[in-house]
């Protein structure tokens, strides 16, 4: 074979070559660039944020709860608390806050009153000319709590490259929202389900002043009560005053209302 065929040859693959590499990085450019560009962007901003990495673990099964002293309702909703002598009752607005003679303290906030993030990102997304289940994926935005759920699932291990480019967007976003929902969490965050709601716990009573009992019934309104102690009060709740709390809350339906 002569010099100039051998020559011809090889410019012909390298043509190829060149023309198969611009397409892998034209297709990289629309397709891949800025999902990549967020996860390195979003790995760098959460570098130094151990707190990304906690998970909600499932609540243990309780097995010895605290017996109910006494029935609250509010906003719709009801729950047994393990305390009955109610020494103070604050009304504000969006909220109603139990101060007991023991020191502990039950506020619940009006399901009504609570950001609906499913909704704000649907209109982020229509703003895009967009479906929220194209942009966000089809199993995080069929609720709040699959949404809430994604979210706090979420670790910086999740930041891959091998996945979908929306899938990369998408949990790149996340990460960044994560702290937003796991504010309270500290030495506790758990997951669970009762037959009224399915949510998160926030907190450990045994080593923090606060624990939240963040929940969705089944018409994904958010329910939230906050149970903690008041300044200088020495009988803290115990994990089964919270159980007695979160296994007992459950919405009003008109028949039970009247």
């Amino acid at each position: 074979m002569s010099d100039r065929r051998i020559s011809s040859i090889s410019l012909t693959i390298a043509v190829v070559a060149g023309a198969i590499l611009a397409v892998f990085l034209a297709v990289f450019l629309i397709f891949y660039f800025k999902p990549v560009a967020s996860i390195l962007i979003v790995r760098w901003q959460v570098r130094n944020e151990p707190d990304l990495w906690i998970v909600p673990r499932p609540l243990p099964a309780p097995t010895n709860e605290s017996p109910a002293r006494k029935t609250f309702s509010y906003f719709g909703c009801e729950f047994d608390s393990p305390w009955s002598e109610v020494k103070q009752q604050v009304n504000f607005g969006p909220a109603v806050r139990l101060v007991f003679s023991g020191g502990q303290v039950i506020a619940i906030l009006d399901p009504a009153r609570q950001a609906n993030a499913l909704q704000i990102f649907r209109q982020g997304a229509a703003r895009r000319k967009a479906n929220v289940a194209t942009v966000f994926g089809k199993d995080a935005t069929q609720s709040n709590y699959a949404l809430r759920s994604a979210i706090v699932n979420l670790t910086p291990a999740d930041l891959r490259f091998y996945i979908s480019p929306n899938k990369m967007v998408d949990n790149a976003v996340f990460l960044l929202l994560k702290p937003i929902s796991t504010t309270n969490v500290k030495h506790g965050f758990y997951s669970f389900q009762t037959n009224w709601i399915r949510g998160f716990q926030q907190g450990d009573p045994a080593r923090d002043e606060m624990v939240v009992i963040d929940g969705f019934d089944g018409q994904d309104r958010e329910i939230v009560i906050v149970v903690g102690v008041g300044h200088g009060t020495i009988n803290r709740a115990s994990q089964a005053d919270i159980n007695r709390i979160t296994y007992s809350l459950r919405p009003i339906s008109a028949s039970d209302a009247k």
